[in-house]
């Protein structure tokens, strides 16, 4: 009995998020509220609240889904590379913006949404700690993978890894923000590619 319950419980937080996703995607995070969520989802009006305190509680787990499996698809597609390419920073960085452009095609409502939690970060404390902590990671990791570039004669010695690494992620951003106002406008693959090689 429990394991049906568990089972039950999965497919309604499920459901949920996908409604979620549709209900913010359509109109916004301030114009959705939690009943509308529920509506979406074909819950008891109120049904959410068992789920999620609040909608703000629902952005955060979206976020945090996104970022999760976006990361276990990078490192899947790093697995794959053969030794001579995972000695390349330049081709590990082509093969992650390759796949985060791959990522943003698939789940193209659910980025829309949490491109808004960029904005969102200014003012809502809880989507600003997800946000913060996933620049500082992201900063991080990226400045790690430049300065091995770097140290492999990859980029020029006096080459700053950490101004490159924030570029870089602007630039990322930037392409998520053009892909959802002209989706097909250019290619991801050739802006990994341009992008691993400056």
């Amino acid at each position: 009995m429990p394991k049906l319950l568990e089972t039950t419980r999965a497919a309604r937080l499920k459901r949920i998020m996908s409604a979620a996703v549709a209900c913010f995607a359509r109109q916004g995070y301030y114009g959705t509220t939690m009943e509308e969520i529920a509506a979406e989802a074909g819950i008891a009006k109120g049904a959410a609240y068992v789920y999620f305190p609040s909608k703000e509680a629902i952005f955060v787990a979206l976020y945090d889904m996104w970022g999760c499996t976006v990361r276990e698809e990078i490192l899947a597609a790093l697995a794959t590379l053969t030794p001579a390419e995972r000695d390349s920073a330049r081709h590990m960085l082509q093969t992650i913006v390759e796949v985060t452009g791959r990522h943003v095609q698939m789940e193209a409502a659910t980025c829309r949404v949490l491109m808004e939690g960029r904005t969102l970060a200014a003012y809502v404390p809880a989507v600003a700690e997800r946000v913060t902590a996933e620049q500082v990671q992201a900063q991080a990791q990226l400045t790690v993978l430049i300065e091995a570039g770097v140290a492999a004669g990859e980029w020029p010695p006096n080459f700053d890894a950490a101004l490159h690494a924030t570029m870089v992620r602007a630039t990322i951003h930037g392409l998520m923000a053009t892909w959802h106002v002209a989706p097909g406008s250019f290619s991801w693959d050739t802006a990994a590619a341009a992008l691993a090689a400056w």
